[in-house]
């Protein structure tokens, strides 16, 4: 993986967002950011999609942001600036909070990658910023991850149910009671613009752009 950023390491201001996402996901992933002048954070996408529909997806998010847009190895470190896929079929876990690594365990709510098992991979500690959104799709993946999140400290938005392809995913998490946030994807695209502290050194994108050729699963 060749990508330029910061290692993102305990107590660092730069938070982690998770965004989880299922039927409608990728139409509303690029409308979000096509928003994004600049990732604040490091971004990890789980959603549920077969394993030829993954790189596209990547590409579709780069050509909305410009950001580079990857899918981890295990053992990568997270890095800030850097937009992460899950690869289709095995759990993506953060060791640490910090680092990637995968479980081929048994599919949760029916699906693998599940959303839950990344965000309830996150442990708390000193100085940590997170973020969870959940948007639209089927099912109950992502209920209980915004749950721990929430329980974390961290920020937590659900896509208001009214913009969703399918409800049934926002409304579990809505249900938990655990949403700080009900929001449309414009005001999604706001909140990720938001989070980055005035005079962080967060990278900044020139807008949409060509996606790149991939290599080395560094899809865009």
């Amino acid at each position: 993986m060749n990508v330029t950023g910061t290692i993102v390491k305990p107590g660092d201001p730069c938070p982690v967002i998770i965004i989880g996402s299922s039927t409608g996901g990728p139409q509303v992933l690029e409308e979000i950011f096509s928003g994004v002048k600049r990732v604040p954070a490091a971004i990890i996408i789980v959603q549920h999609l077969s394993q030829a529909f993954v790189p596209l997806l990547g590409v579709q998010i780069h050509g909305a942001c410009g950001a580079p847009v990857v899918i981890p190895s295990d053992g990568d470190p997270v890095i800030s600036g850097t937009i992460y896929l899950a690869p289709a079929g095995r759990h993506l876990l953060l060791r640490n909070n910090r680092i990637f690594s995968f479980s081929d365990a048994e599919k949760v709510h029916g699906v693998r990658p599940s959303i839950d098992s990344t965000m309830k991979s996150l442990r708390p500690g000193p100085g940590n910023r997170y973020m969870g959104v959940l948007l639209t799709g089927m099912g109950e993946d992502g209920a209980e991850g915004i749950t721990h999140i929430k329980k974390l400290g961290g920020v937590t938005v659900v896509q208001d149910p009214g913009t969703c392809a399918i409800r049934s995913m926002p409304l579990a998490a809505i249900a938990t009671g655990s949403a700080d946030y009900i929001l449309p994807p414009d005001a999604i695209t706001a909140m990720i613009n938001k989070c980055c502290p005035e005079g962080s050194r967060s990278p900044q994108y020139p807008g949409k752009r060509p996606a790149r050729g991939k290599k080395n699963r560094h899809v865009s």
